[in-house]
């Protein structure tokens, strides 16, 4: 069966009665946490979920798929497949990762189910030595989807759709606290308005949370508090991302980039684009400087400038003989230095790169190339990508994850490289 690129669901019962109401003042102390979450921090079982590899994956061009021609220049990507990850199963339910963050020598890794059921977790690892990654610790709700995170400080927040019947709607924030690298049974809910919140991120003493999609919002509260300071309307909020003194949104049906002041006081850009129209689905954000790198569905992968909203480079979704353009779509996009992922469903991962690094501080990508591709077996759905500091964290759906990593002959350091951390 093939696995539909839609990653955000929305129960029927929902959506014809739920009333949205404004976000919460007051966040909720889960009064029973053990009901609801089973933890697991022995990494001698997490490790069954883990099989080592050590075989490369060889990238093949592009004109073989949709008639494009491939980069040989003198740019060589040397791809080595480290680590095979299978999700969480609960009661006979496979769960499929949603989100991946990568910070520092450990990685962040979401998941949900599709469909009506609510279940979700979260999955700690050690990357510190790449060859040999280790699943530290893991969490899984028995009531609630997991579709994005973030980390800071000592706490991760996630952000949730959950059924529990205490909350105005079913859009949660969920702060979990860490005990060095293990997660703990500490968790506060935090109610948020719309049927899920679809992404989280933080800057300095704000989480910033998106939720959707009929009704949807971009929430500010505070980091110590949990406390909202302000909940703006965004229809189909489906991604955020913050870098200095921004915070973008992208929402769909179709396709927005909305940036605000760190406070959502004030909109500073407002761009249409092309993309994200199918109803319920995952697009992302990722601010670099003076530039956005979405991913937009239908869309493709859009390169927007953050000061005109034009669009500097694009790469629509592939169309692949024998592949329906639905179960093609490009669910996610990440950047890092030179190198630019793209996970397009059933299609696979596309890689591309630029002359210069992606976090320079203008609206250009010098001479951007398309290197290739791969796909793994049985046309595994790619739902997200997350690359840094030459790791490659890749989702499958059902398929678990992947982790790679990448070697890049030409990948100096620069005054413009940074390392965001995700």
């Amino acid at each position: 069966m093939r696995l539909i690129n839609t990653l955000y669901y929305f129960p029927d019962r929902w959506l014809g009665t739920l009333t949205l109401a404004l976000l919460l003042v007051s966040s909720c102390d889960d009064p029973t946490p053990k009901e609801r979450i089973l933890i697991e921090n022995d990494e001698a079982t997490l490790s069954a979920r883990i099989q080592y590899r050590d075989e490369i994956i060889p990238l093949e061009p592009l004109s073989v798929f949709q008639g494009k021609i491939s980069y040989s220049g003198i740019d060589t990507i040397l791809l080595t497949l480290v680590a095979e990850v299978t999700p969480p199963i609960h009661d006979g339910i496979t769960l499929q990762a949603t989100d991946v963050r990568i910070k520092g020598k450990k990685a962040y890794v979401s998941y949900n189910v599709r469909g009506e059921t609510f279940l979700g977790a979260v999955d700690v690892f050690n990357i510190k030595d790449i060859r040999q990654p280790k699943l530290l610790s893991n969490i899984l709700f028995t009531d609630s989807d997991v579709n994005g995170l973030v980390k800071s400080g000592d706490y991760l927040y996630l952000a949730a759709a959950t059924e529990r019947e205490e909350f105005s709607s079913p859009a949660v924030l969920e702060r979990i606290k860490l005990s060095g690298d293990l997660l703990t049974d500490d968790i506060v809910s935090v109610d948020l308005p719309s049927y899920a919140a679809t992404d989280v991120d933080v800057a300095g003493k704000w989480i910033y949370v998106t939720s959707g999609a009929a009704g949807g919002y971009v929430s500010i509260l505070n980091i110590e508090s949990l406390a909202k300071h302000d909940s703006v309307a965004v229809e189909d909020a489906r991604g955020v991302d913050t870098d200095k003194n921004d915070v973008g949104v992208v929402a769909g049906t179709p396709a927005r980039l909305i940036i605000f002041d760190r406070e959502l006081a004030t909109v500073t850009n407002d761009y249409a684009l092309d993309g994200a129209t199918i109803p319920f689905s995952k697009s992302t954000i990722k601010l670099r400087k003076k530039k956005a790198i979405l991913a937009l569905g239908d869309g493709g992968t859009q390169i927007v400038c953050l000061k005109d909203g034009s669009v500097i480079h694009r790469e629509d979704q592939p169309q692949v003989e024998g592949l329906s353009s639905a179960v093609t779509v490009t669910n996610a996009a990440s950047a890092d230095k030179r190198l630019l992922f793209m996970s397009n469903g059933e299609a696979g991962v596309y890689v591309g790169a630029a002359e210069t690094n992606f976090n320079s501080k203008d609206c250009q990508v010098d001479d951007f190339r398309m290197v290739g591709m791969f796909r793994f077996d049985d046309l595994q759905s790619v739902n997200h990508v997350a690359f840094n500091n030459n790791v490659l964290f890749i989702a499958s759906g059902l398929g678990g994850l992947r982790i790679l990593t990448v070697e890049f002959n030409n990948d100096a350091e620069d005054d413009d490289d940074e390392d965001d951390g995700d």
